[in-house]
């Protein structure tokens, strides 16, 4: 009977820890798709530019990067809130993890997560908020 009872719960362990993981694979991939659409997005308002009578056409585009960015900025908030929830709880459950992570160095814990989510679709935000005043 005590067999089946850890073998539960070390399946148990196996999902969130796979949960853990998928989470933070999602987090980034998620991050880079809408730097990718951003990207093309300027593609697409700098060659509109190129001559006066498409103008209006690069503030449409632009107002609809600034709509993405701050979609982006969204998305990647709520995603982050999760990822924390589902990662203390990987952090109870699972004792490598968590010794692991508590016993890391790096003074910059969860910098690139950061960055991902908050500081490029800031950017994003400003450069198309510029790109509106200026043409």
């Amino acid at each position: 009977m005590g067999d089946d009872s850890e073998a539960q719960r070390m399946a148990e362990d196996g999902r969130l820890w796979q949960h853990t993981l998928h989470e933070n694979t999602m987090l980034f991939q998620r991050g880079n798709l809408f730097l990718v659409g951003q990207s093309l997005f300027a593609v697409a308002y700098t060659t509109l530019l190129t001559t006066e009578k498409h103008l209006s056409a690069a503030r449409v585009l632009a107002a609809f990067g600034l709509v993405l960015a701050l979609t982006w900025l969204y998305v990647g908030h709520r995603h982050r809130l999760y990822y924390r929830h589902v990662q203390a709880r990987a952090l109870q459950r699972l004792p490598d993890y968590a010794t692991t992570w508590s016993t890391w160095t790096g003074r910059r814990r969860g910098l690139s997560i950061t960055l991902i989510t908050y500081v490029l679709p800031c950017l994003a935000v400003v450069m198309w908020v510029a790109l509106l005043l200026i043409t």
